[in-house]
């Protein structure tokens, strides 16, 4: 009997899903991606190689978003994600950072009790090839993602001296920041392959596009999901300038926290409101769809060095807590970074040299935003609303502003001045000043890239719930989301390497649901 899955979206969670679910022959995947596939190494381009490097040109939707509210309070800024075989694994910092217990315990007590860290740490072992630390508990030597640690003997002396000082500061050293309660000072989690990004174009979909059982349709836009009455058939494309359908025993959408709501809210699956606006029948009314939406905020404390320096990337990070509003969990991180500053979204001008910046992140924000599909055509994209700052208690700018200061702190009063010929910003009036600092920071916060919880999962009944936790859409049969969007809380530990595990999960229980009896697909084409 027929068994075949359409995923749209080839990044993270549809590449590992996509490739697992072949591992089986008796099913049959079409992925299918908006962006090119470069199916032979050799042919895939620099920037989506080098691990050192984000990659954020070339292969990018375009999109932007309105980091603060009300939105006419600053221009739209740039949100880049990845379009292409890959995904944002293809041109992402390469960092592969686990969610932590206690995310997973959020995630629990939102309903969702099958993704406790006992539950899910199967499934990031599954993933990986740890070079430091294979097989053991907590980790594997024998997934298709190698992760590695780099040596300090290859970290810039910028980076050296930034461990030191956050030691000398009383926080501890870690040297595994992938292991259960990991707090402290230590080297990056990175996934890698030698110095290329290991993205799921170059590690799960390598060798599963060999496999027959496996169909990559690639520069195809999906445009939405084909239902007979609330049943997913298949799908609607653009591809050479023309539409047709694909069809299915099941969809699943992988195709990001913007996409996978945005298609959704087209195929009559989104918030009453909305789809009345757009003129689109109601299939299922879904008002958690684009709700949710959740992102790490960061900024940089940014200082010209001295002298030029061979060891690019992100070498070294420190994961504490702020203690603001009794907090005990980590709830920030500093990232001692050398990257080209125009990656980071915050162009500014290094005059030809190196720049170190030590990035704050807020790993753990309490505000939350949305996103609004605007228009019925699939190539308009949707309005973005970050809505960085606006928690209701003034957290999450009290965070941010501790974590500058420390950045800066460390910058310009321990020996990583010595590397530093000039402070680029912020200055040391504006970060003494509370008022002037909320400005710079309210004038220059960015995205680290991880958006997350559109489609969020939780029970049924829920009225912000967009998946069940099986991330099976409610309301719909054979229609599945699996990628950051079902997230209901963006992690602490980013978002790359959980996207990988929620891929590998939905694979587990679709290969477990293959011995039964799969709903027919739609007998005729539209």
């Amino acid at each position: 009997m027929s068994n075949t899955t359409i995923i749209v979206g080839a990044g993270s969670a549809g590449g590992a899903l996509a490739s697992r679910l072949t591992e089986d022959p008796e099913h049959e995947v079409i992925l299918v991606e908006a962006g090119p596939d470069y199916a032979v190494r050799d042919d895939v381009p620099l920037p989506i190689c080098d691990a050192n490097e984000m990659s954020v040109e070339g292969h990018d939707w375009g999109l932007t978003g309105y980091f603060l509210e009300p939105q006419d309070v600053r221009d739209s800024q740039p949100y880049p994600r990845g379009r292409l075989v890959g995904g944002s694994s293809a041109v992402n910092a390469a960092i592969a950072q686990r969610a932590a217990v206690a995310d997973l315990e959020r995630w629990v007590a939102d309903g969702n009790d099958e993704w406790s860290y006992e539950q899910v740490l199967p499934f990031f072992k599954r993933i990986e090839n740890d070079l430091e630390f294979g097989d053991s508990d907590i980790h594997s030597g024998s997934g298709p993602v190698p992760i590695r640690r780099y040596g300090r003997e290859v970290w810039s002396p910028a980076a050296r001296l930034f461990e030191e000082a956050c030691l000398e500061r009383g926080f501890p050293a870690c040297p595994d920041h992938n292991a259960p309660g990991a707090t402290g000072v230590g080297p990056v989690p990175r996934n890698m392959i030698g110095e290329v990004r290991a993205s799921s174009l170059l590690t799960y979909l390598l060798e599963a596009r060999e496999r027959p059982n496996l169909t990559i349709v690639s520069d195809a836009t999906c445009r939405r999901v084909v239902f007979e009455g609330n049943r997913a058939v298949g799908i609607e494309v653009e591809r050479n300038g023309e539409t047709e359908r694909l069809e299915a025993d099941r969809v699943v959408l992988s195709a990001g926290a913007m996409h996978s709501p945005q298609l959704l809210t087209l195929s009559g699956v989104g918030p009453q409101q909305v789809l009345d606006e757009l003129g689109i029948e109601p299939v299922v009314v879904s008002e958690g769809v684009g709700q949710n939406f959740q992102d790490h905020p960061f900024i940089g404390v940014m200082g010209l060095l001295k002298e030029k320096t061979e060891f690019n990337g992100v070498r070294c990070e420190l994961k504490f807590s702020s203690e603001v509003d009794g907090g005990s969990l980590d709830d920030l991180m500093l990232w001692a970074s050398v990257l080209d500053p125009a990656t980071l979204n915050m162009p500014v001008d290094t005059r030809g040299l190196d720049a170190l910046t030590i990035v704050a992140q807020l790993a753990r924000p309490e505000s939350v935003g949305w996103l609004k599909v605007v228009s019925g055509d699939v190539h308009v994209q949707p309005e973005i609303h970050v809505n960085f700052l606006s928690d209701e208690g003034g957290v999450d700018l009290a965070r941010m502003m501790l974590a500058t200061r420390l950045a800066f702190e460390i910058a310009t009063k321990t020996a990583v001045a010595d590397e530093i010929d000039e402070i680029l910003f912020p200055d040391r009036e504006t970060v003494e000043d509370d008022a002037k600092l909320e400005e710079w920071l309210r004038g220059i916060i960015t995205t680290c890239y991880h958006a997350s919880g559109t489609c969020r999962m939780g029970r049924e009944g829920d009225p912000g719930a967009v998946v069940s936790q099986r991330l099976a859409v409610h309301g719909c049969e054979s229609l599945f989301v699996a990628d950051a969007s079902v997230m209901p809380h963006v992690p602490t530990g980013l978002t790359n390497l959980s996207s990988y595990m929620i891929g590998e999960r939905l694979a587990a229980w679709l290969r477990d649901e293959a011995a039964e009896p799969a709903p027919a697909a739609a007998a005729t084409a539209g």
